[in-house]
């Protein structure tokens, strides 16, 4: 094993160690595992309750783990430094963790549906039960204007009040004594307390409600320190055939068993300060725009591995509906009618469909980043998504996440144990659910699972991405990240929270944030998401650990096991796993695109260049003439093709001016590579022959060698310079202009016309023209007069004529008249050339 693993190995035990020793004095479950099961607690609720007088049979049941979080800061705002810590407060029995369960009936099918519990129990709740940690009562209550269903018989109130505590709710009476009992306006005759009056009979009651106070009188026994029941009293009338039954008793209305100290609300009330909101909204609204903008860039780029991220999409998708369906289930679902389900499940869709995506997103633009910066264990990713995973390095990186794990746990009980604060159990929207949930393996792996690729993708790599993307400095950009990932994790991405102040939240996850940046780029994705896990993992199901309950402690020791597992397998595939490079490098799909992309862009690129050397860089320079032409692809490569060189057309002393132009049909790549062929054919003849012969020459050739869907226009003209003949042949191409006199006209060659390559012998017919001192001649491609401006009108070849008319043909030199005509067409088309456009302009 290297000795830079055994170092981290090392780091991650004593974090792990650290962690175990200040767990007692950093969490809020401190000494309070859970000891009774959601089950054992729900069956107690049911004893109860048929002692109180109904059943349970008739009623729905919503049982839920409580943490009292006010009760914890009452203790800690009235005490001083001196103020035990939560294990021993735990310990000594005060009333900090337990049960609440919520007694009600279903809704009507055409009730409204109502998101939030206390909402939809105000109207259907019936009774509210709180346990404490050992499972004694501590609270009883009733729905103001809801049915009590408690009833519980008797002729005295006294005794009646006395068999509840003492026989139902199993409080010792002999260490307590009545301190008072409070009438509420009336009081029964029939028992000695002062002020007497007659008692009020009525169909379902005897008299006001009666308030019984007990204070402890042996300090050393155990329980709560005071006791206060409220009952109502009520005549139930039961009539049958042959007689009428009639029952005294009383509904309880309240209880509560209360410790010195305890607060009347046991549970903070909810609201959010201003920095808490302002941190939450703003870490989201942070992480949703850089998560998207870099997601969005890459897929505009083409760098997306779309199996990926639909994979990331789905799963994530799926393991939060799976969870809030599961929560449905374990809580609200008895409540509800058909309709309030399927809009919860509807809402909860829609809600996992957006972080689905959102990690999607996040997963395209950290891998995109990864690619571009040759990120370490990328590699070791692209195994796993080949489904290969026995390697030494997968070794090394479980044990580094182990390692990190450890770290983090470490670091964050250090930091905890100096803020002077704890932690407690957050793990959703909805407060601490895992413990009432089942089964509890499931959901608290989904839970982790979706934690871990939300935070380690959004919050950690895209987020650190983008700071690398911006600050080159490395010391910059370690503090600037540290302070950014200190506030995302104070505002969300966690499955617990803090008490205390919200300055506490930054001081601890700032903290936390330098082991997780340093771990994250000296380890990797892989390794730090296994980090992650274990570190969430281990917070998680620490309420669990060491409780006497099997039905309990079976989620801790199970997730242990769980957790272990890929330890082992990580220690086996180090030791004996392959390297991940005997697989051979993987190139993305993307990547591979992009190399195809770029090598046929090089290869056009080439194609251009070649294509363009073969036409003349510069005009020939004689006396008597002036001449300029230029080649405009409408794409990278063209089907056009032009010439013009000096030959002396077979005799010493007679020059002439060979020019050409050929027009391809189609575009790009298939029409240049006729055209480069084509060019061939002319060059080969165009110093020597007249031009109605090269075309008669070449006509067979093409034919033999293109399709039936290519043909070829193709105009040669020989200009003498000794008498100023200039000799034409056509094959099918744009009739030429001539400018005299400032009269621009079309020089109609003789037939036949037909373009190359559409027949394999053609009769071309020369045609000569005198030239004179001035003239202007315009060879060109039908590009030029059927180019489309953006209503889609064509520049037409009467517009040609007026255009040449307009020109100064007489003053300007050729090249100034060519760009002339190039910037005509170019603005009227807009830039957007509909086809090859080529020219050549000749001034005698």
């Amino acid at each position: 094993m290297g000795r830079q693993l055994i170092y981290w190995l090392f780091l991650g035990v004593i974090g792990l160690a650290v962690f175990f020793v200040l767990h007692s004095k950093i969490a809020f479950n401190a000494g309070a595992p859970i000891q009774l099961s959601k089950s054992a607690i729900e069956q107690q609720t049911a004893s109860i309750a048929q002692q109180l007088g109904f059943s349970t049979d008739s009623l729905q049941m919503m049982t839920k783990r409580s943490q009292h979080l006010n009760y914890y800061k009452t203790l800690k705002d009235s005490a001083d430094s001196s103020l035990q810590s939560t294990a021993d407060l735990n310990r000594s029995g005060i009333h900090l963790t337990g049960w609440e369960v919520n007694l009600g009936t279903a809704q009507d099918e055409g009730d409204g549906y109502s998101r939030e519990s206390n909402d939809f129990l105000s109207t259907l709740g019936r009774l509210g039960i709180r346990y404490d940690q050992q499972g004694n009562v501590r609270r009883i209550s009733s729905y103001n204007g809801n049915p009590n269903p408690t009833f519980v018989s008797g002729d005295s109130l006294f005794a009646i009040a006395n068999r509840i505590v003492r026989d139902v709710l199993g409080y010792n009476l002999q260490n307590y004594r009545l301190d008072y009992v409070d009438v509420r306006d009336t009081v029964f005759t029939s028992e000695p307390v002062s002020k007497q009056q007659p008692l009020e009979l009525s169909q379902t009651r005897v008299g006001n409600n009666m308030v019984f106070n007990w204070v402890k009188s042996n300090v050393s026994a155990d329980g709560p320190h005071t006791m206060s029941l409220e009952v109502k009293p009520i005549i139930r009338e039961n009539n049958t055939p042959n007689m009428a039954n009639i029952r005294y008793g009383v509904a309880v209305e309240e209880f509560k068993a209360m410790d010195q100290y305890e607060p009347e609300a046991l549970d903070t009330p909810e609201s959010i300060s201003t920095i808490d909101l302002a941190t939450t909204f703003g870490s989201l609204a942070f992480l949703a725009i850089i998560v998207v903008f870099f997601g969005i860039k890459y897929i505009n780029k083409g760098q997306v591995e779309w199996r990926r991220a639909l994979f990331i999409l789905v799963t994530i998708t799926l393991g939060i509906l799976g969870w809030r369906v599961l929560y449905l289930m374990n809580t609200m679902s008895g409540f509800w009618n058909q309709t309030s389900e399927a809009l919860f499940i509807l809402n909860n869709l829609i809600f996992a469909a957006i972080l689905g995506l959102y990690g999607a997103l996040a997963y395209i633009g950290w891998e995109a980043m990864a690619r571009n910066r040759n990120e370490q264990q990328l590699h070791l990713l692209d195994a796993y998504w080949r489904k290969r995973f026995f390697f030494r390095e997968t070794g090394e990186g479980l044990l580094r996440g182990y390692a990190i794990g450890g770290m983090l746990l470490g670091i964050f009980a250090v930091a905890l144990y100096l803020a002077g604060t704890v932690y407690y159990q957050y793990d959703s929207q909805f407060g601490f659910t895992e413990a009432g949930m089942t089964p509890k393996l499931l959901t608290i792996n989904l839970a982790i699972w979706v934690n871990t690729c939300l935070v380690v993708l959004g919050h950690i790599a895209v987020s650190t991405g983008f700071l690398q993307s911006k600050i080159n400095n490395r010391w910059i950009y370690y503090g600037s990240g540290i302070l950014l990932l200190g506030f995302l994790f104070s505002g969300s991405g966690m499955l617990f929270e803090l008490v205390g102040a919200e300055w506490y939240d930054l001081i601890v996850y700032t903290a936390l944030a330098v082991i997780v940046l340093l771990t994250f780029h000296n380890s990797g994705l892989v390794s730090f998401a296994a980090g992650w896990w274990v570190f969430m993992s281990i917070l998680l199901i620490m309420p669990y650990w060491g409780s006497q309950s099997m039905n309990v402690a079976y989620v801790a020791w199970t997730q242990f096991f769980i957790l272990g597992a890929p330890l082992i397998y990580g220690f086996i595939a180090y030791k004996y796993g392959n390297s991940v490079s005997e697989m051979g490098g993987y190139i993305p799909e993307y990547q591979e695109r992009m190399a195809n992309h770029l090598r046929v862009e090089k290869e056009i690129e080439i194609a251009r260049e070649s294509q363009f050397k073969l036409m003349p860089l510069r005009p020939p320079s004689a006396q008597g003439i002036d001449v300029y032409g230029f080649f405009m692809p409408s794409f990278e490569v063209g089907g056009d093709y032009f010439d013009y060189i000096l030959g002396t057309n077979s005799t010493a002393d007679s020059q002439v001016l060979n020019m050409t132009i050929a027009d391809v049909s189609g575009k790009a790549m298939k029409a240049a590579m006729h055209a480069v062929f084509t060019s061939g054919l002319l060059l080969s003849r165009l110093h020597k022959d007249a031009p109605d012969s090269i075309l008669r020459e070449i006509a067979p050739t093409l034919h033999s060698r293109t399709d039936r869907q290519t043909f070829i226009t193709c105009i040669i003209a020989q200009y003498h310079f000794e008498n100023q003949i200039l000799k034409l042949a056509n094959a099918g191409h744009c009739l030429p202009i001539l400018k005299r006199d400032g009269k621009a006209e079309f020089i109609n060659t003789p037939a036949p016309k037909f373009p190359l390559g559409l027949r394999s012998t053609v009769d071309y017919q020369p045609y000569e023209l005198q030239m004179q001192q001035g003239d202007f001649l315009l060879l060109y491609s039908d590009g030029l007069p059927e180019a489309v401006n953006p209503q889609g009108e064509r520049f037409g070849f009467e517009s040609l004529l007026r255009l040449v008319e307009e020109l100064d043909t007489q003053q300007r030199p050729s090249n100034e008249i060519a760009m002339d005509i190039k910037r005509k067409v170019q603005k009227f088309s807009d830039y957007q050339l509909a086809d090859d456009t080529t020219i050549i302009c000749l001034k005698v």
